[in-house]
């Protein structure tokens, strides 16, 4: 237990300060913003795509889609025309629960020697069945859970359907986010309703969202009382999940205070909450907490006002405020225009405001703002697919680090210890060496514990982790002008992004104490249409992970540094071929695999990999 807890304590390290680091390293941001200038010229508009729809075009909608772009995505839109594409990745799918994949590090008998209850058995879903309050009154603990939950997320993300469902996910997440408080239950409810939010109408979301416990939390509204309403949550709904900022938005002062009134009295129950079984929360509105009077509302929203109600009819007060909220053109080009700078592109102009947003907006309000509906849309314009747009954005850290783990394949990757007493390396791929190996790491489930419960901290030293996000307003990559996404790339996310790269390809991804786990050399090599012909290798190497085919310069310039200068492509052939016809042979393994990756260092080193 006490390497759990350890990690757990390393959970709560902050995320690298993107703005803090730009603004030390001085860059020449007038530099950066002419490089995108050309992109101010686009022509087109919301109409249907009529162009041609080859692999290009399906890696740039899968690109904006994927939460990390891999091939086994653009294989399921083979021989598919757009609209057939469209309905592919917007086909919803079902999130399911978070399992008992923790039992490698804590066996049943130990769960309940220290948890005092029974625990669900390995591999079946555990949220329903909550630990009890007498053994961890504030619910923080059991960290073999809550990292359970971790990379029962990052998995899912990982092994996605090649469905936008996961990156409607991370938009919501990022317009409307909230602080992990490592409560179980809750945080599965709330990613429920994120993931979920993906499909339903975006005002349905936001009554849901204000009830959230995890937001009752977060923005106060839990502890907000009659007497003195806190205005947090009041200010945050409208500046910044649904009319935005002014001078676009022109809500008062009054208008928050009259928010704050109106949603008071509204909190969740702690205990059936946090201890009951089942995972729904236990959402409660007091009369006895809630502000009686007439709520007026400014000009802004036609000097509305919303009666006082009481008793529990005070409860239809919040869905008169969410109804005069959406009544607003404001909400529906705000969140147009969060969509088209997450999915599209961050920078925006007059022009684009009235060739894109408007219409859009207009498309949002007929579909009852449903996200994904209005998404479609944009998704099949002629606007999105030129081609400037295509390699314009830099990869946020999560899609920059799924996407490598996807492409190669990483959890049916060979598991690699390094015994230090004898300084040796034994590897799985050798039955020899397997018995080196605790059988617990051949345990599907059990490689998913511990790959992605970890996976914060890979993603925290590039500058973003799910739920700890900076400030109320998300991560300023995807909304602060005039830098946007060049947030994601400086000095420190580089290296921490060159770290990915080099341990998922040299020694393998952290697993577990001196375990890790690196890409299947077989299986990788394999994968590849004839990869004996080592230009061909190159050329499908690159654009798997880049967004463009490496020139011909670079391509010899890379074959020179691997092969040198007295070993021609003949080495390189020979060694694919004797390695397929003995892949249990040690010597043949270490030759191509030393070749392998170095090839991938190359291709990792050059900056396309840092766009898409």
């Amino acid at each position: 237990m006490q390497k759990l807890v350890q990690k757990d304590r390393d959970k709560k390290d902050s995320p690298v300060d993107l703005e803090k680091i730009f603004k030390q390293e001085k860059i020449n941001i007038d530099s950066l913003l002419e490089s995108r200038s050309v992109l101010k010229d686009i022509q087109g508009t919301l109409s249907p795509y009529m162009g041609e729809f080859g692999e290009m075009q399906k890696k740039h909608l899968l690109n904006r889609t994927m939460v990390g772009y891999a091939t086994r995505h653009l294989r399921d839109l083979d021989g598919l025309t757009l609209d057939e594409a469209i309905d592919i990745v917007f086909t919803q799918h079902d999130l399911g629960e978070p399992i008992n994949n923790y039992f490698g590090d804590i066996n049943a008998q130990e769960y309940q020697a220290i948890y005092g209850s029974e625990d669900v058995l390995p591999k079946e879903p555990f949220i329903s069945r909550p630990i009890k309050k007498e053994c961890c009154p504030d619910e923080n603990s059991g960290p073999e859970r809550h990292r359970a939950i971790d990379s029962w997320l990052y998995y899912n993300m990982y092994s996605q359907p090649t469905s936008i469902q996961w990156k409607l996910f991370v938009f919501l997440h990022n317009l409307t986010p909230v602080l992990d408080q490592n409560r179980q239950k809750p945080k599965y409810y709330h990613i429920k309703l994120l993931y979920e939010g993906a499909y339903r109408s975006y005002k349905d979301y936001i009554y849901d969202l204000t009830l959230d416990p995890t937001m009752l939390d977060y923005l106060n509204l839990q502890l907000s009382r009659k007497e003195t309403p806190d205005q947090n949550y009041a200010r945050e709904v409208q500046e910044l999940f649904t009319v935005g900022k002014r001078p676009f938005a022109q809500f008062t002062e009054d208008d928050v205070r009259a928010a704050a009134r109106l949603l008071v009295g509204w909190h969740y129950q702690w205990d059936e909450t946090l201890y009951s079984e089942g995972w729904e929360p236990s959402i409660m509105f007091n009369p006895n907490n809630h502000d009686t009077d007439d709520k007026q509302f400014s000009n802004f929203y036609n000097n509305t006002i919303i009666t006082g109600r009481q008793g529990q009819a005070g409860r239809e007060e919040l869905q008169e405020f969410i109804n005069m909220i959406f009544s607003k053109n404001e909400a529906s080009i705000y969140l147009s225009r969060r969509l088209f700078q997450f999915f599209v592109y961050p920078v925006l102009s007059d022009d684009i405001e009235d060739r894109i947003i408007q219409p859009l907006a207009e498309v949002m309000r007929n579909n009852d703002f449903n996200l994904s509906e209005t998404l479609k849309v944009l998704l099949k314009s002629e606007y999105f697919y030129s081609s400037e747009l295509y390699g314009s954005l830099l990869k946020p850290p999560l899609e920059f680090t799924l996407g490598v783990y996807k492409e190669l394949d990483i959890l049916k990757g060979d598991l690699v210890y390094w015994d230090n007493q004898i300084n040796r390396m034994f590897l799985s791929a050798f039955d020899e060496d397997k018995e080196f190996f605790d059988e617990k790491y051949f345990d599907p489930d059990i490689r998913v514990y511990y790959l992605f419960g970890g996976f914060q901290w890979m993603l925290r030293q590039q500058g973003m982790s799910l739920f700890q996000p900076p400030s109320v307003s998300g991560w300023p990559a995807y909304y602060q002008e005039p830098v946007y996404d060049l947030f994601w790339l400086n000095s420190v996310t580089i290296k921490a992004k060159k770290q990915v790269t080099e341990q998922v390809s040299r020694w393998g991804v952290y697993l577990d104490q001196q375990v890790n786990i690196r890409i299947n050399l077989e299986t990788f090599i394999r994968s590849f249409e004839r990869p004996q012909d080592i230009d061909l290798f190159l050329t499908s190497l690159s654009y798997r992970f880049l967004n463009a085919e490496i020139p011909e310069k670079a391509i010899n310039r890379i074959k020179k540094t691997v092969l040198g200068d007295g070993l021609n492509n003949n080495y390189w052939s020979i060694a694919v071929d004797e390695f397929l016809l003995s892949p249990k042979d040690k010597q043949k393994y270490n030759t191509l695999y030393w070749r392998l990756e170095q090839f991938l260092f190359q291709i990792f080193e050059l900056n396309e990999i840092h766009i898409h």
